[in-house]
């Protein structure tokens, strides 16, 4: 019988909400053998995250300050080495008004506030 060892997924969470960090932290205290989550509260500190390493997924937040998160989102879609980077969009907004983002080789969609349930699903039909 071979045993095969599923390896833990990276998650970079781009979030500014101290609250909202929170509760993220909250969703995956039980997912530590699926998920590996790293917060960052920033635009400039999750370019810096994203180029030192290597990410599954990344979770973005889109109003956020002095950056908004969908600066990053085409940064993220221009760049060689994350151009195919799953990306979940977590925001406030309606999804309808993100138009232009989903023209930019496409993006999951969940409007705030998400449930644990929903965010572990999204993911999962994204990761595995």
């Amino acid at each position: 019988m071979v045993i095969v060892e599923k390896r833990v997924k990276q998650i970079l969470i781009v979030e500014d909400d101290k609250k909202m960090q929170d509760i993220y932290k909250i969703y995956f205290r039980d997912q530590a053998k699926k998920y590996k989550i790293e917060i960052v509260g920033s635009v400039e500190e999750a370019t810096k995250r994203l180029a030192e390493g290597t990410f599954d997924l990344l979770i973005l937040d889109i109003i956020m300050e002095p950056v908004p998160g969908d600066s990053l989102f085409v940064y993220v879609r221009s760049i060689k080495e994350t151009r195919n980077m799953p990306i979940i969009v977590v925001s406030v907004l309606n999804p309808d008004n993100l138009w232009n983002l989903k023209a930019i080789n496409g993006a999951k969609f969940i409007q705030k506030p998400v449930t644990k349930q929903r965010l572990l699903k999204e993911i999962k039909a994204v990761i595995g």
